[in-house]
């Protein structure tokens, strides 16, 4: 693993933690707790919709106003580009109470196809609070969830948009961790993106080292 390029930089299209993000990543975000997770992503959104970008949140149900209150709080997301940002709950992900990654990963596409097809030259951010998954943790949960992680960096890849994948250290062990972290291209810790050269290819079976097995 070694960290951005001058070529990220020069690239960039956002930044997390003042970290920059070049179109096509796909980070996994590790921070502790809500109040962290916020100090994170608001920023992220706001400067995005000053930039006129699509942004998308994925968060716990119910979230909605409560995140919005956080972006007023941040700064200019709260008075002008709100109408560019959409907050969907776990829904996107489940369907009758079970995870569906190929349903929520069609689901992203068509909000991909729907946010450019203008043909601007726009940009588009994602930021997805995962921790809606901690109720289904077990291993068969967890190789499906690696799965999907792997095609969204396909989908991340298939126009000019950067996502990230937040996971709170508070809630989930290295069970779910670990092999998280391998299955995105990048991770943000601390501070600090580092590349992942053992990430599989987008559309390639994890292996059992991204799957946690190994």
């Amino acid at each position: 693993m070694h960290q951005r390029t001058a070529e990220t930089l020069q690239a960039s299209v956002a930044s997390v933690s003042g970290v920059p993000l070049a179109a096509g990543d796909h980070v996994c975000v590790l921070y502790r707790g809500r109040a962290e997770r916020d100090r994170l992503v608001a920023p992220y959104f706001a400067d995005g919709l000053d930039r006129g970008h699509s942004c998308l949140f994925l968060g716990a149900e119910g979230e909605g106003l409560t995140f919005r209150d956080v972006l007023t709080a941040s700064g200019s997301a709260g008075s002008r580009g709100s109408e560019n940002l959409r907050i969907r709950g776990p829904a996107e992900y489940l369907q009758n109470g079970a995870f569906d990654g190929d349903r929520t990963l069609a689901r992203m596409y068509a909000w991909s196809e729907e946010t450019f097809q203008g043909g601007d030259g726009a940009y588009a951010r994602v930021a997805a609070d995962m921790s809606w998954a901690q109720p289904l943790v077990q291993p068969f949960f967890v190789r499906e969830l690696v799965r999907y992680e792997v095609n969204a960096t396909r989908w991340l890849r298939s126009r000019p948009q950067v996502g990230m994948c937040m996971y709170d250290l508070d809630i989930f062990g290295s069970d779910v961790i670990l092999p998280l972290v391998k299955a995105h291209p990048q991770a943000w810790l601390n501070g600090m993106i580092v590349e992942n050269p053992y990430c599989p290819g987008p559309g390639e079976a994890p292996g059992a080292t991204a799957a946690g097995e190994g």
